[in-house]
């Protein structure tokens, strides 16, 4: 997977360590808190006050970028994007990306060719 260019400047250090995990492995990532040092509360208060989402919205906002970019890059069917990109389900990334885009995988593909 390709590194995010974005680079954010986070001084709390839970939270800090917690974005470095995710964005190494939010295609396969189950519990981010396992990796840290604090309590699972206290991350998402961390979180939330530091970026206004949860570890789990940083999760799927990650893994949706993942999506996006194999859709463009690759002629993959949904089923094998949504595996690569850490979704369960190809349902479930066609929920988030409807959710998040307005628009579903499919047209997304179509209007980035």
């Amino acid at each position: 997977m390709r590194q995010s260019t974005k680079v954010l400047a986070i001084a709390d250090p839970h939270v800090a360590a917690a974005l470095r995990y995710i964005r190494l492995h939010a295609t396969e990532v189950k519990d981010v808190v396992a990796q840290g040092t604090i309590s699972r509360r206290a991350l998402k208060r961390h979180f939330t006050k530091q970026l206004g989402r949860t570890p789990n919205g940083e999760i799927v906002r990650v893994q949706l970028e993942r999506a996006k970019q194999l859709l463009v890059e690759t002629d993959w069917p949904l089923p094998k994007i949504a595996d690569r990109a850490g979704f369960l389900f190809p349902e479930y990334l066609s929920v988030v990306f409807k959710r998040e885009l307005g628009i579903t995988p499919g047209e997304y593909r179509r209007q980035q060719k």
